[in-house]
Parts: structure tokens; C-alpha cells; sequence
């Protein structure tokens, strides 16, 4: 139930194009009840298994609204915890909505929000990009990838 709480909480404050609308909540003795817009346009995991390969434009555009989104919850001090494709909603137009905030956590003054201030204009003096080292690597993930896009991402910290 504190996932579902955390998720109302967030949608009660999140009034942005980048987010889905929560229309109201309720709640009986058992249950609590979001009634949340309508996003015809499916996630982007559907997107990504029908088209198999999006152009780089596609791409592109998906990524820069994903990053759009992903800022409108941290200006609201909030982290997400769980980007997915299957948390990035697509509206009637193909456009980006940012979905399931069940492990979101706010920046309150117990998290070190120092972390996070700066970034990422200064990133650790030992941060080093690691692009593909091989080609065969990249080769083995385009011809895995269908499987590493159905596996398990992410963790718990209990």
C-alpha cells in the first residue's frame, strides 16, 4: 500500500505535460482507487517489440522526451527509481508520459541532495565513459537484445 500511496502522492503534485494525469483518487476500506488519463498510444516496450528498430531520429526524439520528463520529476525534488520502457506511456500523438512512480522517493533533507546538485556539469574525477570495446560485443547485444529487453532491471534496497 506505501507504493500506492507514494504513487498518489506524486500524481497529486505533478501537474505537467510530462507526466500522466491523475483525475482524482478515492479509497474504501480495502482498496485505493486512481482514476488516471487515458493514453492510447500503449508504452514504449510495446513500441520497441512492434518496430523491432527505431530510426536514429526516432530515437532521438524519445530520448529527448524521456529526459524532459525524468527533469519535471526531479524539479518536483522526486526521483523515479524505476525508468522502463514499460513506464514510458505514449499519448494519442507519440508523445512521452512518465508512468508508475511506486518506488519514486522524494529529495527531502535526508537524502544528500549535494549528490545531485551539480550533476552532471561535474561528474567524478573518476568517472570514464566505456563506449562498446569491441564490435563483436556490440554485435552480441544487437543479437541478444530482444531477450535483454524481457529481463529483469533494477533492484530493491530493503
Amino acid at each position: 500500500m506505501i507504493s500506492v500511496r507514494a504513487e498518489r502522492d506524486i500524481l497529486s503534485e505533478a501537474d505537467c505535460e510530462w507526466v500522466v494525469t491523475m483525475y482524482f483518487s478515492f479509497q474504501d476500506q480495502i482498496n485505493l482507487y486512481l482514476v488516471m488519463e487515458f493514453l492510447p498510444g500503449g508504452d514504449m516496450m510495446t513500441l520497441l517489440i512492434k518496430k523491432d528498430t527505431l530510426t536514429e531520429d526516432e530515437t532521438v526524439f524519445y530520448i529527448a522526451e524521456a529526459a524532459l520528463a525524468i527533469q519535471s520529476i526531479h524539479d518536483l525534488n522526486f526521483i523515479h527509481r524505476d525508468i522502463k520502457p514499460d513506464n514510458l506511456l505514449l499519448d494519442a500523438n507519440g508523445h512521452i508520459k512518465l508512468a508508475d512512480f511506486g518506488l519514486c522517493t522524494g529529495l527531502k533533507k535526508i537524502h544528500r541532495t549535494e549528490l545531485y546538485r551539480n550533476w552532471p556539469s561535474q561528474l567524478p574525477a573518476d568517472f570514464v565513459p566505456k563506449p562498446f570495446e569491441t564490435r563483436r560485443r556490440a554485435e552480441t547485444w544487437k543479437k541478444n537484445r530482444r531477450a535483454y529487453a524481457y529481463s529483469t532491471v533494477g533492484f530493491i534496497l530493503a
